[in-house]
This record gives structure tokens, sequence and C-alpha cells, in this order.
């Protein structure tokens, strides 16, 4: 969560500017009105006032601010590091970031309780139709859309950390009077126990946005994020630009050759703009080789005979009811869509400002060059392996983000990606102990753009 010592978390904002303006190093000499401005600034943020700069210092900054205030919080600043048609950025000191769309919080990165890391369907988001048209009695009042939080599971242990990507299902509704847009609503997470969907997390919200008196902004507004963090309030004091209209998302496939010298992900995007989206999954983002890909193959070949073995073992054991779950889990093997990938997702706001969230695409692993993919789809809870859950089988969470977990009988709500349901561990033979975390680990490179892709495995 952003905390109320902003001096201290100014730093990583202000890297992020220099990044953006070229500067690479300062000095305040008279004859330089530019730099003295700069410094300046720095020393209004950097200052030994207690509490956050009024709004009339602020508004002398020479980039975009904003006050930004979480429940029962003190108000703090955020400044916008970057834009593009993946989202505006806005950083706090110390890499914290809100990322907006049209107005609209869609994704948050590093707040310690938990993260907003997707939004979907924002093409169709009836607040970015008053931004965009002068017809607001043509936008629609109501939306659905599904969220994902990541968060810390419900038997957290700091010692080995483990997070679920919990999805919410979102519906809301639109009322407009003058500059003041009011959307109600209710934020659902699932779950489906023997074929039944029920709820299991249920939130209500009510959001609130002020536009500016041309109406292509939005000024002020209160915004719930999620269960942990509530709502937050944005109070811009310097705008940034205007995002244009995106239409609805598509996977996005970049073909990278290899060169020297190898770019960073992060210069990948930013050189081909049009493949990305608000909305675009980057929980699900992938990055392919053919070296890689040959090497999986082998790996993917001596799996698949290992699960022949297993049936065997069991058939030889006379046990008729486990062969054909080990026939079963084999043909589920043989026919998933798995293709290796060197990452499993990223998140954009780090990408832009850590070396750790931003892989380099050298020219020793890729023969002919590098294949960048991001599924359109943002990842809607499934279950492979077997077909039916039973008192003979466990389940395994695999999350697009590469987090694995064998999830405890009363495990509760959807999570995004797999639920890889097997045959008990303790009913496994002897020298076949490991093969449900060999699956699991398997189920990490899912080609979640296989559709896009014409095929995998």
């Amino acid at each position: 969560m952003l905390t109320s010592n902003y001096r201290k978390r100014f730093l990583g904002a202000a890297t992020v500017l220099f990044a953006l303006t070229g500067c690479s190093t300062l000095s305040s000499t008279p004859d330089n009105p530019q730099t003295s401005a700069v410094m300046q600034s720095f020393n209004l943020l950097f200052g030994d006032d207690k509490a956050a700069p009024e709004r009339a210092q602020l508004a002398q900054l020479p980039y975009p601010v904003s006050y930004v205030q979480f429940d029962e919080e003190a108000p703090n600043i955020i400044v916008l590091g970057s834009t593009g048609n993946h989202g505006q950025y806005w950083y706090s000191a110390s890499n914290e970031a809100l990322t907006l769309w049209q107005g609209r919080i869609i994704r948050s990165s590093a707040l310690t309780r938990e993260n907003r890391v997707h939004t979907s369907a924002l093409s169709a988001d009836p607040l970015a139709c008053y931004l965009q048209g002068n017809n607001p009695a043509g936008c629609s009042t109501r939306w659905q859309r599904a969220i994902q939080i990541e968060r810390p599971v419900a038997d957290f242990n700091p010692h080995q950390p483990q997070h679920e990507l919990a999805r919410f299902e979102l519906e809301s509704s639109f009322v407009q009077q003058g500059r003041d847009i009011t959307e109600t609503g209710r934020a659902i997470r699932y779950a489906q126990k023997n074929g039944v969907r029920k709820a299991v997390e249920q939130y209500e919200f009510s959001n609130s946005y002020r536009l500016s008196q041309d109406g292509n902004y939005v000024i002020e507004s209160k915004q719930w994020l999620s269960p942990a963090h509530g709502y937050v309030h944005l109070d811009m004091v310097n705008l940034a630009g205007v995002n244009a209209p995106r239409p609805a998302v598509a996977s996005s496939i970049l073909e990278v050759p290899v060169q020297t010298p190898s770019p960073r992900l992060a210069q990948v995007v930013a050189a081909l703009p049009e493949q990305f989206y608000p909305d675009t999954y980057w929980p699900g983002l992938r990055i392919h080789s053919d070296r890689l890909d040959s090497r999986f193959a082998a790996r993917h070949a001596g799996m698949l005979k290992r699960l022949r073995m297993l049936t065997e073992t069991y058939r030889y054991d006379g046990d008729k009811e486990l062969t054909a779950l080990a026939e079963e889990l084999t043909a589920a093997f043989a026919a998933w869509p798995l293709r290796a990938s060197y990452v499993h997702g990223v998140d954009p706001a780090r990408m832009l400002t850590t070396l750790q969230e931003n892989p380099v695409l050298n020219h020793a692993d890729g023969d002919s060059g590098y294949q960048v993919v991001i599924a359109a789809s943002d990842a809607t809870p499934q279950q492979v392996g077997l077909a039916a859950v039973s008192e003979v089988t466990e389940s395994w969470s695999v999350q697009p983000n590469g987090e694995v977990q064998r999830l405890a009988d009363n495990a509760k709500g959807e999570r995004a990606g797999l639920t890889l349901v097997t045959v008990r561990s303790d009913l496994l033979p002897k020298g076949f102990r490991d093969v449900n975390a060999q699956l699991a680990m398997f189920l990490q490179h899912w080609n979640y753009a296989a559709d896009a892709q014409g095929g995998g495995q």
C-alpha cells in the first residue's frame, strides 16, 4: 500500500522521468533554466514538510501529477512515468504503481496487501464512452467484466510465499448527472464443486467520477480497487494526455529476430505499440524460441513414456480403476497445448522500471529469433487432466504466472489458469511419486495462445 512518507518514495518516479527525458546527470547551474526548474521541483518534493505539497505547488511541476489516497490513509502523490496503448503508468517513489485507462484504474503493482493484475472488456467500458463521445445518451449504462487479484493464499507462509490469482466477475450500472458519473455494482468470486457454481466472496461497490469542463478527462474519482484495499481516491493536479480509443483485445504475436545488441522486452513492446491493449493479459505473456521448442519436445516425450509406464504398472498390479485413470491422464497429457516459455507472465509497470521484469532477448538462446506471445484470453479457470474428481484424486492449481500449489480439499474460489485433477499421490507406485509435481511443471508451459498460433505441442 502507498505510504504517507512520499519523499522517500518519489525517487523511483524520478528515475522513470529521467529515463523518459534522456537525462543522465543534473547540474543546477544558473545558466540552465530547464535543469534549475527540475531541481526546484525536487526540492519541493524532498523538503522537510510532512504534509503533501499544496495543489498550487504541485501545479508548478512540469509533468502530470495526482494526489492519491487509500481509505483511512493520508494523501500521497503519484506521477505519470509512462503512457501508451496499454495504459498510463503512475508511480510512487518506490515503484508502486497504478495503471489507468480512460480515467479508470485497471491494474496495480507492488502494493503490499494485494494487486489487481488484470481488468477485462475495457473496450466496452461506459466510462470510456462518456469521455470519447459527444452523445452520452448513446453510451451503455451496464458493464460486465472480470478482474484478477494477486494475493497471498489463505495459509500464507512468509518463508515459502505463495499467491493466488483470484478471479472476480463484476457487473455495474452507470448514471450521469452533468459532470458527475456514479457507478454502482457487485464483484463476485465463484467456486465450482460437483458441477454446481456458487458465490463464495461478494463485494458491493459505488464508484464516482468527476469529469473536466470539456468532458475529456476524469479529474477526480473514488474507485474500488480490490477486497483488501477497498477504495482509491484520485485527485488529478496536472493532467495527462487523453488515451486514444482501442478496439477489443486480440492476441499479440511478435516475431523478434536475433540481433546484437540484444533488446529487452520493454524495447520490443515500445517498438510495436499497436500489438498491445489496455486489457492485454500480461500474466499470460510467454517468450518462445525454436531452440527451446526442440529441448522441450524431448522432455515431453520422456514424460509421455513415464505415464505409459505408470499405466502398465497399475495393469500389472491388477488395479483396473487406477489403470483406467492412468490411461485417461496419459491421453490428456498427449493432447495438452504445451509450448516451453522462458517466462511466465510479467508485470508491465515493473517491466518499465526494473530489470527483473524486463528480460533480455539475447542471441545465445534464440537460433533464428524469438516469439513473444500474449493471449487475448484472461485465463478463465479450466480443469485439465482427469475429468472427474473422486476419492482417489487430488487437485493442483497451476496459474498463468507460473505459481503451482497443491489444493486442499476445502479450497475455495476460482483461480485463473488451470486446475489439474490427477491420481492421488499416495496411490502412486514407488518410482512415480513425483509424477503429479512433474505434470504441474509441464502445465506451467500451457500455451494460452494456441488457437491464435494454430496449435500447440
